[in-house]
């Protein structure tokens, strides 16, 4: 992926975020294509599309592929990948520019066991063994 001017660059917006569903969805693809999906929900010029394809080919996030008549473009990142590393950015940016109340926000989460089905279970059992060699 490419570099990230600062940790919160990863993030998109409302229509890249729709766009890159979109590509996850079809695979390998066309602005026309795309275009063509999104317009069944959405009244969104061509040359919107195209602009944010290449916008996020620029993000790093697609690689557009020139060789033929109508580019190609492909997710250079699965949609999982991309999740995990903007949360990863996301909780850095927090926990270096907000330490005390990202670190108490974590803790809160984690001692109020509202979780969903076992994924804040195993962090739970981290945190206890960590406060355990504490002792």
């Amino acid at each position: 992926m490419a570099k990230r001017r600062n940790q919160l660059d990863g993030l998109l917006g409302p229509l890249e975020s729709e766009v890159m569903e979109t590509v996850w969805r079809l695979g390998e693809t066309t602005v026309r294509d795309v275009h063509a999906d999104l317009a069944q929900t959405r009244d969104l010029a061509y040359t919107t599309i195209m602009t944010t394809m290449a916008r996020l080919a620029a993000k790093g996030l697609l690689e557009r592929d020139t060789s033929g008549l109508a580019h190609r473009y492909r997710p250079t990142v699965s949609r999982d990948e991309y999740a995990r590393s903007t949360v990863t950015s996301v909780v850095d940016w927090l926990v270096d520019s907000f330490p005390e109340p990202a670190i108490s926000y974590f803790v809160k989460v984690v001692n109020d066991g509202a979780e969903p089905a076992g994924s804040m279970g195993s962090l739970r059992e981290k945190v206890d063994k960590l406060r355990a060699q504490e002792d």
